[in-house]
């Protein structure tokens, strides 16, 4: 199926500070404030924020898709306003399999967000890089607690991993159509994010999909698809 995220849901404990972050350091557009969130937009799509319960310190990995010829740009448009991640001394890296560049920083609440740039995707010319330039949301992580039970229910309601790649509990998997640009990644917790010494943990989320509905996990890393 061809994967077109919509909305993101995800919570924090730092709502005023996320908003700062991304909306007057960053420059996003805040699409929707009210007392329990706000919402930016990504281009096509929509992330949102929701204040999370007392105690809980949720954090997240997602991506968003940037023009493929403006990735320098973007980076240094980056770097001028925080610290990239590194590993083994790389701030960037490279996924031949997907002819896909990335880059990655910690926003102020510890989510690990990705910028990345597909060759094969093509988008009209930009000037200059700006966060006016993300494309929409290009990847989520659905943490669940275990991937195959997850990967059951998600079937029943028509989502197939990617090339009908088998699903493993130690990988991270990737869920939807090789010819799209955007995906849904599902992971059991423990698993170490790439660029940072951050495992994957279990948080609330919900993802809308253009055209086929919504999908949550739930504090128990259980994943349930409400209307697709």
């Amino acid at each position: 199926m061809k994967m077109e995220i919509k909305l993101v849901t995800l919570l924090t404990k730092d709502m005023e500070k996320l908003k700062r972050f991304y909306v007057d350091f960053l420059g996003f557009e805040l699409v929707e404030e009210r007392g329990e969130g706000f919402r930016l937009k990504v281009g096509k799509s929509e992330l949102e924020f929701m204040q999370a319960d007392k105690g809980d310190d949720p954090f997240y990995h997602f991506a968003f898709n940037i023009p493929f010829h403006l990735f320098t740009d973007a980076k240094k448009w980056a770097r001028e306003r925080m610290v990239l991640n590194t590993e083994e001394g790389e701030d960037e890296i490279e996924f031949p399999q997907l002819s896909a560049r990335s880059f990655y920083f910690w926003d102020p609440a510890g989510n690990m967000v990705e910028f990345i740039a597909r060759k094969n995707v093509c988008y009209l010319e930009e000037k200059a890089f700006s966060a006016g330039c993300l494309k929409d949301i290009s990847e989520v992580s659905l943490t669940v607690a275990n991937v195959l039970e997850a990967m059951g229910e998600l079937e029943r309601s028509g989502l197939k991993s990617r090339d009908n790649e088998p699903i493993q509990r130690t990988c991270l998997n990737f869920l939807g159509d090789n010819g799209t640009h955007s995906y849904l990644l599902l992971v059991e917790r423990g698993r170490r994010w790439i660029f940072s010494d951050q495992v994957s943990e279990i948080y609330p989320l919900e993802v809308y999909v253009d055209g086929k509905g919504s999908l949550t996990v739930d504090k128990q890393g259980r994943c349930s698809v409400i209307s697709f």
